[in-house]
């Protein structure tokens, strides 16, 4: 029976299958996960009208009703695969194209307002406890928040390639779950959480697997758990040749390696991953270090078991692995709430969800700021007949100078006021109406900043959004 649910957002990806692009949505809602999947949305960008091409059946070409901020008017590309708008880019790197850098799964929601919390109606089938909708009718949701759930879990290795143990640390309306699977004989149990014993390292893989199976955690938490546990055990599953499926669906992970930065970074369907580091810089906390026992005594006033660091606290776990596995389970599980109780303490959960309802992109994607920006910034200047350029065309006459430092005089000065601007360049944007909008309509209502340059009084875009989040920024406080 066909109804109307709304839920939050997860994940989304898109992939080519068969003849065309599919879109693949999932999310959390009152009843638990879901999955919209949508099969009729083209991969698509922009040309000038005048541009002449050759597309040999890989895109349609659709005259559309828009301008480029020149003037000019443009014709659509809808591509059948995404594969095929790649294709086609590479071969005609002469052409210029507009918005052809917008993710296909971005644009879908961004083009229907949908903020992290999405209405759907449809009929549904159920796949592995997820409810599979397919071309479902959708819109944005107003509702409250979805509750989401938490696993917090951490590995525990030799010097070597040894896995000793996996804890883990689930929680849900109060519902506190805490496991730990060790490999090897049977040493005791511990207190406050179920200690099991395997016979071998992939067999205790295998059962941690199929209880995040059961459980079915919407947010996996740990601490430098992508560069560390996941891809450890990535590699403990070449070796076993599996895959790491911690997904919903028992889908993959799939992990990848920032070449700029070293950094590795985890994309699960239906689930998403939260180091504890990045996300707590990303946060603005500022610690000694970012080690968990650093910021668990700052903000919980409690410590690891093994406060030892180095070589010492290696040589400690071995130690526990062969004499005291109970006490060595003890430790596991404790990093596994520490976690937990540092994501409860700083309401990270609750912002990250609070930023995807004011910008728009999901959780793993919030860094991003000229995505942030396009999300906002795109649907609305099409509204108003325009396309965008992509972000490589754009050209820079030069780097923005930034503000004058005067040099200070040394010594003791009296009367000595200090003024700090709340706000500073938001509100220069809201006092002379900064965007590209109002930048195109400058001849109406103009109005000019010291600089000389022109925006108009009454045609902008960016202003009212900025005004709406100091309000929530002031709300927060």
């Amino acid at each position: 029976m066909e109804q109307n649910n709304c839920g939050f957002l997860l994940t989304a990806s898109g992939r080519d299958s068969g003849n065309g692009h599919v879109l693949h949505y999932f999310g959390k809602a009152d009843f638990g996960p879901f999955e919209l999947v949508f099969t009729n949305e083209k991969p698509v960008f922009f040309i000038d009208r005048k541009s002449e091409v050759h597309l040999n059946n890989r895109a349609s070409r659709k005259n559309v009703s828009l301008k480029t901020f020149r003037g000019e008017d443009v014709d659509a590309l809808y591509f059948n695969k995404q594969s095929e708008l790649y294709r086609f880019k590479d071969d005609n790197t002469q052409l210029r194209s507009f918005e052809s850098d917008v993710r296909t799964t971005e644009r879908f929601l961004m083009e229907r307002f949908v903020k992290g919390m999405v209405e759907f109606k449809g009929e549904y089938v159920l796949e592995d406890k997820v409810r599979v909708y397919r071309n479902p009718l959708i819109k944005s949701c107003s509702n409250r928040l979805t509750a989401l759930s938490t696993l917090s879990f951490d590995i525990e290795t030799s010097r070597g390639n040894d896995l000793y143990s996996i804890a883990l640390h689930y929680y849900e309306f109060g519902n506190d779950v805490r496991e730990v699977f060790m490999v090897g004989e049977d040493q005791g149990d511990i207190d406050g959480a179920t200690l099991s014993y395997h016979r071998d390292e992939k067999s205790c893989y295998l059962a941690f697997e199929k209880r995040v199976f059961e459980l079915d955690p919407d947010l996996i938490l740990g601490w430098h758990v992508v560069g560390f546990d996941l891809v450890f055990l990535e590699k403990k599953c070449l070796s076993w040749g599996i895959d790491l499926k911690l997904g919903r669906k028992r889908r993959k992970i799939v992990i990848t390696k920032s070449q700029a930065s070293s950094q590795h970074y985890a994309r699960i369907d239906g689930r998403v991953v939260i180091d504890g580091p990045p996300i707590m810089r990303a946060a603005f906390y500022q610690f000694e270090n970012f080690k968990l026992d650093t910021v668990a005594h700052e903000l919980l006033g409690t410590r690891k078991d093994i406060e030892s660091t180095g070589m010492e606290k290696v040589k400690e776990i071995e130690r526990r692995f062969r004499e005291d596995k109970p006490s060595l389970a003890t430790y596991n599980i404790l990093d596994c709430v520490l976690v937990t109780d540092i994501m409860k303490k700083t309401g990270m959960v609750s912002l990250l969800q609070t930023r995807v309802k004011l910008c728009g992109l999901l959780i793993d994607r919030l860094a991003v700021s000229t995505a942030a920006f396009d999300f906002f910034m795109l649907p609305q200047i099409h509204r108003k007949g325009y396309v965008a350029p992509n972000v490589i065309d754009i050209s820079r006459d030069s780097h923005a100078a930034g503000g004058h430092v005067l040099t200070p005089k040394e010594g003791l000065h009296q009367h000595v006021i200090v003024l700090d601007f709340k706000s500073l360049y938001p509100t220069i944007i809201r006092t002379f109406n900064i965007d590209p909008y109002s930048r195109l309509k400058s001849d109406h209502d103009t109005l000019q900043t010291p600089a000389g340059i022109k925006f108009s009084k009454t045609h902008h875009i960016l202003p009212e959004f900025i005004k709406t989040l100091m309000e929530e920024r002031e709300n927060a406080f």
